[in-house]
């Protein structure tokens, strides 16, 4: 798998192949497609200490200098935030926002499914025809991904 390279994804509402916009992505590609970054993330980026570090780092007042940038870069609407963008604390506050209940209306049919977060999220329209799932770069089968082969039944069609 290259993982140096852009991500292309079809984006099904404009019906365009598109690029995805990666936080952090000039550090990915070094720490991933390098050598060296290879040994740092082995050595240092997978460690517990290294995610709290970054994470008191995020949660000091001067990374709020991050928030409008971030906004920009990656077209998110402000308008849905129920703070102000300068109500933000730190970059960790903005990261974890709230947003305006008519943000983000929640279907109200049993047999939709929701996701509480942004992002992009592949779905398949019957699972029948998939064998393995990839998450974060691992394979699942329904069975292994759900946890309860009565539950990955359920959803083996559909």
């Amino acid at each position: 798998m290259n993982v140096t390279g852009p991500i292309h994804f079809y984006n099904r509402y404009t019906e365009h192949l598109e690029t995805e916009a990666v936080y952090g992505g000039g550090f990915l590609k070094w720490a991933y497609g390098n050598p060296l970054g290879r040994v740092s993330v082995e050595l240092l980026v997978k460690r517990a200490f290294f995610s709290y570090f970054y994470g008191w780092w995020m949660d000091r007042p001067s990374t709020v200098a991050k928030v409008k940038p971030f906004v920009e870069s990656f077209g998110l609407d402000a308008q849905e935030f129920a703070k102000k963008m300068d109500e933000f604390t730190s970059f960790n506050d903005f990261f974890s926002r709230e947003l305006k209940s008519e943000a983000r209306p929640i279907a109200d049919d049993r047999d939709a499914v929701v996701f509480p977060a942004d992002g992009r999220h592949l779905g398949f329209q019957d699972l029948s025809k998939v064998k393995h799932v990839f998450v974060k770069g691992q394979s699942f089968d329904l069975d292994a991904l759900l946890g309860n082969a009565d539950l990955a039944n359920r959803y083996r069609n559909g």
